[in-house]
Parts: structure tokens; C-alpha cells; sequence
């Protein structure tokens, strides 16, 4: 069977308002958080990588450019995810899927997303989801035949929305292995560069 392209997209448009500053600059083992979400992405085997960036983030275009990746902005003054997710639909018009990740999950595995990536058009459904332990997380596989479902959406938990709406369309892929944090707070941020064995930051 010949493989069909899946691309990435990393939704790293937030406005952090929870944590008071811009989540994605946060430093992250020589990198910004964001950077470092990339760069692990980036060693899958996926056709291409969409970063769909806010304002705050847009200062990391030319690294991310340096990565391999393709950055792209939200209109100004979008808030919802919805819009963030038809910005990054939009980017990536030559795929036959897109898989979403999150920018503000460091630690995110990758044997997460390979499980997704294996196998993916024998399961036959449009619609993947990973099951930690904990219950479904990101990363989430839209095939193409859902691009235009979801670019006509509105809200902030259109994927999730789709899912509890369309059972039928969704296939689970268990992996076995806890659910990854994202950063929300201050306390997140320090609680995962612990799991992550970084050091203490110098502020």
C-alpha cells in the first residue's frame, strides 16, 4: 500500500493568560518550550510540520523556519481554537491527514504519536485519538475527509466536540503510558521541567 502524507500541526496560538507571560518563550534546555515541541516533532516521519502561531510566539518565525517547519499566524485578534485549527487545515493542504500536538507539552512521548502513525490507514476510521491511562489525550489524526467538517466549526474544543458527537468516526489507539502534562500555571511549567530532569531556573 502506498503510504499517504501525514503532516503536523502544532497548535501554539494561546494567550497564557493563566500563567501571565507567553508560555511558548518560556526557556526550555538551551530552547524555548516551543522550539524544543518542534524540534521532537520534527523527528517523526511525517511529510511536514504547521506551527500556527499568536502574537506572542510570532519573535520565533525565523527559528522555527530553521527547524524545517512551516509557520503560520491566526488573523489578529482570534481567540477561539477553532480558528487556530482551520489556520493550520489551511497550511496544509496537500495532506491526506493532519496530526494535531499541542506547543505547551514538552514532554509529550513520541512513542505516542508513532503508536498513532502505525498503522493508521489499516484502522480504517477518520478520526485518532491516543488513550493514556488517564484517558484520551493529543496527539489526534483528522483524516482528509474531515478537513472541511472541521474548517467550518466554531469554538474551543472542536476536536473533542467531533468526537463525542461522531462515536462512529473514532478509533482509540492505547499506548499504556500516563497522560502528558501541558503548561496552564507557573506550577505546571516547574512540575514538568522537573519530570524532565532540567535544573532549577536561575531567576
Amino acid at each position: 500500500m502506498e503510504m499517504r502524507k501525514v503532516w503536523g500541526i502544532v497548535l501554539a496560538a494561546g494567550r497564557s493568560r493563566r500563567l501571565g507571560q507567553p508560555k511558548h518563550l518560556l526557556p526550555w534546555d538551551g530552547q524555548t518550550v516551543l522550539e524544543h515541541v518542534v524540534s521532537r516533532i520534527r523527528s517523526l516521519p511525517l511529510q511536514q510540520v504547521v506551527v500556527v502561531l499568536g502574537p506572542s510566539a510570532a519573535p520565533l518565525v525565523p527559528q522555527l523556519k530553521a527547524l524545517g517547519a512551516i509557520p503560520v499566524r491566526v488573523p489578529e485578534g482570534a481567540q477561539a481554537c477553532a480558528v487556530s485549527i482551520r489556520t493550520g487545515l489551511q497550511a496544509a493542504q496537500e495532506a491526506d491527514a493532519a496530526m494535531f500536538f499541542l506547543g505547551d507539552q514538552p514532554t509529550l512521548p513520541l512513542s505516542a504519536a508513532q503508536a498513532l502513525l502505525t498503522g493508521w490507514q489499516e484502522r480504517g476510521r477518520p478520526l485518532q485519538v491516543v488513550r493514556y491511562r488517564e484517558g484520551r489525550g493529543h496527539p489526534i489524526l483528522i483524516a482528509r475527509t474531515l478537513f472541511e467538517v472541521l474548517e467550518s466549526r466554531t469554538g474551543e474544543k472542536v476536536l473533542w466536540e467531533l468526537m463525542a458527537e461522531h462515536p462512529d468516526w473514532v478509533v482509540e489507539v492505547p499506548v499504556g503510558i500516563p497522560l502528558p502534562g501541558d503548561i496552564d500555571t507557573w506550577a505546571d511549567y516547574m512540575a514538568l521541567r522537573a519530570e524532565a530532569g532540567l535544573p532549577p531556573l536561575d531567576l
